[in-house]
Formats: structure tokens, C-alpha cells, sequence
């Protein structure tokens, strides 16, 4: 068994062993999802070689070195560039693809804005003042709230390695120490580690249930009717409850909560909520439950390098936001993108997928995509992680060394050692 670290998801879990046999892989530690995600190494549809667009539209394999210098001349012979993707990448590749796009005068976009972009606006998240960590909530947080995520299904060892069951400094039995509590609109997986399984209403549920919680715990509530946002009264009741009588609430909060149609109300509400329950000596943390593997390390480089966290506009000095990726691609604002480690054309609205599908694009995949059909030119990568060594940032900001447990096919390059090469060239 050799120690690595898992890209699979935000939690980048680094105490977990793999060892190669042949053309298969045993694991330590890793969950379901995760080793899907590592053994996708040996993939029998992986990409491997580099792939170059010719005059007649079809796709054909290409020289890495000549596909470099292809995406050279690309970027050499348009001016406004889109560089969008990165979440899914190494801290060094991001550099590198910072650094490409202040060169070209482009745009730097990462999923982060997708997101992550209105909690930063709401400022309900600090990305750089944040110093609670993971640790922190499994050494001291007594009560748990998963709020619109369901990580029994997309962050499989979030509850056994930090939130639930772990034992800690002043949580000396795990679960039978934590009072645990789900906010979703339908019944999930999740729910059945809670002790409250509220089920909101799908319209305007969350925000209904954070105005009267506040007024609750405030003591300023008007009578309340038969169900508060869905939810009977009496769970309600015994929910806020049991917040007051917490010494530490760790509150982790999901895209059932970001991406909604009121969410411009409720994460407002929800930072007013986080203030009222950190009153006196009760502690309050959130938690964004972003989804990609290196999600917060996107932003911290770019605030680095820009002061701005995403939807950079390198094309003046010092770089300006942009108003709207989406208004931007809609409008036939950019002329070619490099798109890194990210199926945006199945992943992005129909209006934004169709725009950018127009564009000549340069693509880094390790897998056959919908997006690397449609482009010009792709590059084959190693798979983050397994493949390569680097930095990537956890959900909570901790920065994890990776550890490749094996080499990538011969004559495939890590994203890093491609950009650096186009880089260099230009």
C-alpha cells in the first residue's frame, strides 16, 4: 500500500493508501466515490494522446509539442481570451494559468464563481480571515447542520472523518455527543443520521424558516402558524431549541441553499442567523459545501494574484471584475478559450454552453467529454492527484500536498507542464 491524497471531491481526504495491481486498483480508506475517481486511471477510454482539429473538422491525434505550438498560434491570433475552469486543478497549474491569462489580456474564470461567487458577494464567507478548519468542528462542534447538501451522496467521509462520528477534544463519544440536523426540500440520505429531518418547502421554505429562527432565537417571533416554512411547528420549536442549548454549531451549507431563486434573500438571512447564534459563549461556524476538489485554492490564487476572487478582466491595469461570465459568453464577448479539467459544455446553461461551443477551444482533459468533442484542440492530462504532485486547497482552506501513487501513460504531461510550455512560447 502507498499513501495518496484523493481529488475526488473538497475534502481531499490524505490519510488514505492504494495499491496497483496491474490494471486495477485496491484501496485504503477511500470511499466509493473516491476510488471510482483514482481508478479512473487506468480508464480504457482515457485519453492519451493529444488531439488537433483539422481543415476538414474531424479530430485526429497530434505531437504534444505540436499541438503546443497550434495553441500558441491560437492565442497569438485572437484577442480576447477566456481561460475558464481551474477548480479541478493543481495550486501550481493555476498559477501558471493566471500568469497566461494576464499576458494575453484575457479573462481568468473559475468554476468558483458558479459556486462560490454569491457567497463572497453576501460576504457570509471570508476566504482568506476564515481560520476555523475542519478540525476545529471535529474537536469541538456539538451540533451539526447540513443545510441544502446531502454529503451522504457527494462528500461520502465528510460526517466519519470530521463532522459526525470522530471523537474530539471536547467531544469525547462522536455521535452520541452531537445533535445532528438536516434542512433539504425532499428527504435525503443524509436525514438518516439526523436528529432533525426537516423538510422544507421547495419555494420559498428557507427563507420563511431562517426569518422566523432569527425571530426565535431572538425572542422577538409572533406567533407562528401550523408549519414554519414547511415545517411542522413543533420541530421547529424543538430545532431551535436545541441550537440555543449548543455550545458550538457547525453549520455546512449546500447548492439546495446557494442555487435557488431567492437566495439573494437567504443567504443574507443566513449571515444574520450565523451573528445571532454567536451570542455570548455559543459559537457559530458555516461552511460552504463547494463541490470540486480545489474549489477554494482557485480563489485564494486569484485573490493573490488580482485581488479579485474570480471573473478576472486582465485587459487593464490594475485588472477589473466583470460584470457577468454569463452576459459576457452570451454576447460573443471572447474569441477562443482554454477550458481546464471541466466538461463546460454539459456542465454550463444552454445559452452559456452554446456560446462558448462557437468559440475555438483548447481543452485539458483526462477523459473523452462533450467538450473535448467540440474542440479544436486537446491536450490529454494526468489525473490530479493520482498523477501528480502539487498543492490543492480543502474545502476549509487547509492547504494538502498530493501524493501520485503512480505515472501517467507515456507521453502524457501533467496540466502544469503544458501551460508552462504554451507560456513559455508565446
Amino acid at each position: 500500500m502507498q499513501d495518496t491524497v484523493c481529488c475526488g471531491c473538497s475534502v481531499v481526504c490524505d490519510d488514505v493508501a492504494v495499491a496497483v495491481k496491474k490494471t486495477n486498483l485496491q484501496s485504503l480508506g477511500l470511499c466509493r466515490l473516491g476510488h471510482e475517481y483514482c481508478n479512473s486511471v487506468f480508464n480504457k477510454h482515457r485519453l492519451t494522446t493529444a488531439l488537433y482539429k483539422d481543415g476538414s473538422g474531424k479530430l485526429g491525434p497530434i505531437p504534444t509539442k505540436d499541438a503546443i505550438q497550434q495553441a500558441k498560434s491560437l492565442l497569438k491570433d485572437n484577442s480576447r481570451p477566456l481561460f475558464i475552469g481551474w477548480s479541478n486543478s493543481t495550486q501550481e497549474a493555476i498559477q501558471i494559468g493566471l500568469q497566461l491569462s494576464k499576458n494575453q489580456k484575457g479573462v481568468f474564470e473559475s468554476t468558483a464563481s458558479f459556486e462560490y461567487g454569491q457567497i463572497l458577494r453576501t460576504k457570509l464567507q471570508d476566504s482568506e480571515s476564515e481560520q476555523v478548519r475542519l478540525d476545529d468542528v471535529r474537536d469541538y462542534a456539538d451540533h451539526i447542520v447540513y443545510w441544502g447538501v446531502n454529503p451522504a451522496e457527494s462528500h461520502h467521509r465528510h460526517a466519519s472523518r470530521f463532522s459526525i462520528f470522530p471523537k474530539g477534544k471536547n467531544i469525547p463519544e462522536g455521535r452520541e455527543s452531537r445533535v445532528v440536523s438536516v434542512l433539504d426540500v425532499r428527504k435525503t440520505e443524509s436525514m438518516g443520521l439526523a436528529n432533525h429531518q426537516l423538510i422544507l418547502s421547495p419555494t420559498t421554505g428557507d427563507v420563511e424558516f431562517l426569518q422566523a429562527l432569527i425571530g426565535e432565537l431572538k425572542g422577538t417571533q409572533q406567533p407562528l402558524a401550523e408549519k414554519v416554512g414547511g415545517v411542522p411547528t413543533i420541530e421547529f420549536l424543538s430545532f431551535a431549541k436545541q441550537l440555543r442549548e449548543a455550545e458550538t454549531i457547525a453549520l455546512f451549507y449546500g447548492n439546495g441553499l446557494i442555487h435557488t431563486t431567492h437566495s439573494a434573500q437567504s443567504l443574507p438571512l443566513l449571515k444574520q442567523l450565523k451573528s445571532t447564534l454567536n451570542r455570548g459563549k455559543r459559537r457559530c461556524w458555516t461552511f460552504p459545501m463547494v463541490a470540486y476538489c480545489n474549489t477554494i485554492g482557485s480563489v485564494k490564487a486569484s485573490l493573490k494574484s488580482s485581488k479579485l476572487p474570480f471573473s478576472v478582466d486582465f485587459s487593464s491595469n490594475p485588472p477589473k471584475p466583470i460584470t457577468s461570465i454569463f452576459k459576457s459568453l452570451t454576447d460573443g464577448q471572447f474569441d477562443c478559450a482554454i477550458i481546464t479539467n471541466w466538461d463546460a459544455l454539459s456542465l454550463l446553461p444552454g445559452p452559456m454552453a452554446q456560446a462558448l461551443s462557437k468559440l475555438p477551444l483548447i481543452t485539458f482533459s483526462t477523459l473523452p467529454t462533450l467538450t473535448t468533442k467540440k474542440a479544436s484542440i486537446v491536450f490529454p492530462t494526468a489525473l490530479m492527484g493520482a498523477e501528480t504532485s502539487g498543492t490543492a486547497y480543502r474545502m476549509d482552506g487547509v492547504a494538502i500536498p498530493l501524493k501520485p501513487f503512480k505515472e501517467p501513460p507515456q507521453g502524457v504531461l501533467t496540466e502544469e507542464n503544458v501551460l508552462q510550455q504554451i507560456l513559455v512560447t508565446l
